[in-house]
């Protein structure tokens, strides 16, 4: 058995956890799982409000048997405090001392009225790192205003182009938002905190709008606010993702598959159809021009009689065969009990807790084989530690027990240290396709690390568009473009939106790795930098010659991280796929859509790219510290499904603790708590979200509707009421809701305490006052490109200074610097590299 003072990358990391709900408890609960010694503080009798919702075992209420609750605080230690006295406040300060982080998630003030405002607790800890976490952030005007999840997707994310265009848009499934608010806030914590420990910053203050780590995912919002910059153009809801033709969900023999075969995907299609006639037909070409005024016919009279003769299993081993992007759907109960992936790389993980007992919970969010990720001990019970914590360690004995009042007041917090950005002087070899990968290592660019693209002139990489050199015709004729104004330019690898909107502040170089040369090359850059990261298909590196087992030995102290869709390991990781297809196979299509419909309601969603991408800048980091420790480099494997499972925990927590296989509510909460919905506003296509998670709300909406006899009504009596006739409640509010304005509805509802969000599209959010203030969208000048406003970082750290220190890297553009600064090669052989083809900016002409 491995010590986990010695290999778990946070071990010595002191946290003070004063955070409830969702996303705080899973910020904390990824620096607990990983080393990090966590003390959650939690209000005498009622505790963390996520002990009351649940799943329980056998559907009984009991606080110390939330799957929720318990999911989220593995690892941690917990204790009682009450913070309107004197004595408990005290405590908490007495905490701070010998903390290096406190992070906390209650509604903006609330810390100062405490009297634990970051300017008191830094004079205490110059050191502290502070982390707040809210709905909207620290600033601006929405600061006060409520959020659920619900809302969130409606605001920050995708929720415009979700769902079928002639139904009500769809939020995602279980509460990813909440989770991917945590994941980011882990990250910005890890970034102040390597900052810290490496370039002498002290403390900092890190301020976390869940608004934000929304409105910059990569879950098909950035993207969307880009092309909106380039086109004008506002997202549709197109129905399920149609990436290609044919795209999407489609059932067969015993269910239903997910599959992305466009554009240069084509021919792998019609091979896996047995079809090769087809490649070059009526229906599309080898170089993936397809006729989509014939994708109705070619779905009805070749596809879909293929796939209704052959199983699941079948057809996606013969598309993965092929080389297709294609998934089996399946539901909560298969991936827990039949997942052949998960079972081999023991996934699940079984904790037993003194009260609630033994049950099956999601695991590591990371795979290695250092000893990262371990269960030391199960989710505290309320007041569990105070005794060790209070009494033993810090000499504050009965504080919890405390009941004088105190509001001691604090000061605002201020920005400290110099503009050193964390990770100056670390250097990234940069081999990332599509969208997770590429997310992952402009969190690094942006916080100072040198990141070097190595692009091929040899082939298209996936990600600078579909094509090389795309018909500038047919460019018209799409649903949805990348180019600015739709047309590709010269040079379109530099004008794609799908590339920009995660290439800034990184750096390009072009080297062929098919040759001798190419790899001795490789093998130079590799021997002067820190990390290697990679998102391509399992064995892409092994073919290249460049795997871990070369590069470690070209650099002892090299950090790789690979990423694809199911790990390293396993009966599955060969499976090519995007986000879609490797969320889909463990569970989350089964988890969303129109409660009336099968899998093909279910909107499209690559919330994996989003959680992965996050979680590749984490990996970074803690392996960065593993390595001061042990002077070694090592491997890190992340699996897309592996990292966004515990996004659906409550899920997986209620299938494990109850037996009941979660299926697709629609809008409505999974675990039949809040009532809450989307509805239909003035306008077109104009929508607005409500959730009601206490009667007291429900009453305030009643008045705000001039429907005050509904308080008395029967039906409507409680929370239970309300959700027993939830049917009814949607139809009075979406008769209510018809002919208002989106944005001045949301404010009314707001102001009357009640959890609401427009549908938000591209044109909202760049005007969305809230955004203006707090200077989300920065302005860049790209060129090839022009002048536009791009989405900024997804937190705010006071003493590190966010700026675009370069736009989105074009292509090649830094082979100057990278061979001749970095790599040191003579002019001669600089010149030999270009007359053979690996140096330029421009695609080889046999690229298309």
């Amino acid at each position: 058995m491995v010590d986990s003072q010695v290999s778990q990358p946070l071990s010595g990391l002191r946290v003070v956890d004063l955070t409830h709900g969702i996303a705080g408890p899973y910020c904390t609960k990824l620096l607990a799982d990983h080393g990090a010694d966590v003390i959650k503080i939690e209000r005498p009798g009622d505790g963390d409000f996520a002990r009351a919702k649940g799943p329980f075992p056998d559907d009984a209420a009991h606080q110390e048997k939330s799957g929720l609750f318990l999911f989220l605080n593995t690892n941690k230690r917990g204790i009682t405090l009450d913070l309107k006295s004197t004595e408990g406040v005290e405590a908490v300060k007495e905490l701070v001392k010998g903390a290096d982080v406190l992070v906390e998630s209650f509604k903006p003030g609330t810390m100062e009225r405490l009297g634990l405002g970051y300017d008191t607790l830094s004079r205490i800890n110059p050191n502290l790192l502070m982390t707040s976490i809210s709905n909207f952030g620290q600033t601006g005007p929405y600061r006060d205003y409520l959020l659920d999840e619900i809302n969130l997707y409606a605001m920050g994310g995708r929720m415009n182009g979700s769902g079928l265009p002639d139904r009500y848009p769809l939020k995602l499934g279980g509460n990813h938002c909440l989770f991917q608010a945590g994941n980011v806030a882990a990250m910005a914590t890890l970034f102040a905190w390597h900052a810290r420990e490496n370039q002498g910053q002290g403390g900092q203050y890190i301020d976390i709008s869940m608004y934000e780590t929304q409105m910059g995912s990569i879950n098909g919002r950035l993207l969307g606010l880009v092309q909106y910059q380039y086109n004008g153009e506002k997202g549709k809801r197109l129905g399920p993702i149609r990436a290609g033709y044919p795209g999407g969900i489609y059932p067969c023999l015993d269910g239903y598959i997910s599959v992305s075969v466009g554009g240069a995907r084509w021919p792998a299609l019609c091979h896996a159809l047995g079809r090769p006639d087809l490649i070059d037909s009526y229906y599309g070409s080898a170089m993936g021009q397809v006729d989509l005024d014939a994708r109705d016919e070619f779905e009805g009279t070749v596809w879909l009689p293929w796939l209704f003769e052959r199983t699941m299993k079948e057809i996606v081993e013969t598309g993965q065969a092929n080389e297709m992007l294609i998934s089996p759907i399946v539901t909560i109960d298969f991936a827990m009990d039949d997942h052949p992936q998960l079972a081999f790389r023991n996934y699940f993980q079984e904790i037993d807790h003194p009260v609630a007992g033994k049950f099956r919970y999601p695991g590591a969010p990371i795979f290695n084989q250092h000893g990262w990720w371990k269960i030391d001990r199960p989710a505290p019970t309320l007041g569990q530690h105070n005794v060790e914590v209070l009494e033993a360690e810090a000499g504050v004995a009965g504080a919890w027990d405390g009941s004088e009042s105190g509001d001691a007041g604090g000061d605002s917090a201020t920005a400290v240290g110099d503009k050193k950005l964390p990770l100056e002087g670390v250097r990234v070899v940069d081999m990332t396709v599509i969208w997770a990968g590429p997310y992952g290592t402009m969190h690094l660019a942006d916080m100072g690390a040198e990141v070097i693209r190595v692009e091929t002139l040899q082939r298209m990489p996936p990600g600078r568009g579909q094509f090389a050199r795309p018909d500038p015709d047919a460019e018209k004729k799409r649903a949805v473009s990348s180019y600015p104004d739709r047309e590709p330019g010269e040079r379109p690898w530099n004008r794609a939106a799908n590339f920009n909107m995660h290439a800034r502040n990184k750096l390009s170089m072009t080297l062929d790795l098919n040759s001798p040369m190419g790899l001795e090359t490789f093998r130079r850059l590799i021997e002067e930098s820190d990390l290697f990261i990679e998102n391509n298909a399992f064995g892409s590196m092994a073919k290249l010659g460049i795997d871990y087992s070369v590069v470690s030995q070209w650099n002892p102290r090299l950090i790789m991280i690979s990423t694809c869709g199911f790990g390293q390991t396993g009966p599955w990781n060969y499976y090519r796929g995007i986000g879609t297809q490797f969320e889909f196979a463990i569970g989350h299509a089964s988890v969303m859509g129109y409660p009336d419909m099968d899998f093909e309601g279910s909107p499209g969603s690559v919330a994996t790219d989003a959680s992965t991408g996050v979680t590749i800048a984490i990996a970074a980091i803690m392996a960065l510290k593993q390595r001061e420790k042990t002077g070694k480099g090592m491997f890190v494997d992340v699996a897309l499904a592996e990292n966004f499972l515990p996004h659906l925990g409550e899920l997986f927590m209620e299938y494990s603790m109850t037996g009941r296989v979660p299926g697709t509510p629609g809008n409505r909460d999974h675990l039949r708590q809040d009532v809450q919905g989307c509805y239909q506003v003035a306008g077109d296509d104009e929508w607005i979200t409500i959730c009601i998670g206490k009667i007291e709300q429900w009453h305030s909406l009643c008045r705000l509707m001039d429907k005050a006899e509904l308080i008395e009504d029967e039906r409507f009596a409680d929370m239970a009421g309300l959700w027993a006739n939830h049917n009814d409640f949607d139809r009075i509010v979406s008769e209510w809701t018809a002919d208002k304005d989106n944005f001045e509805l949301f404010n009314r509802l707001q102001k009357a305490g009640i959890a609401a969000g427009p549908v938000v599209h591209e044109a909202h959010a760049y005007a969305d006052p809230h955004m203006k203030e707090r200077g989300f969208f920065v302005e860049i000048n790209a060129p090839e490109v022009g002048t536009h406003r791009y989405p900024g970082v997804t937190y705010k750290i006071s003493g590190i200074p966010y700026e675009v220190r370069k736009p989105p890297v074009r292509l090649g553009e830094d082979n100057d610097y990278v061979y001749r600064e970095v790599l040191g090669l003579t002019e001669e052989e600089y010149d030999h590299l270009k007359e053979l083809g690996h140096i330029g900016m421009e695609f080889a002409p046999h690229v298309r």
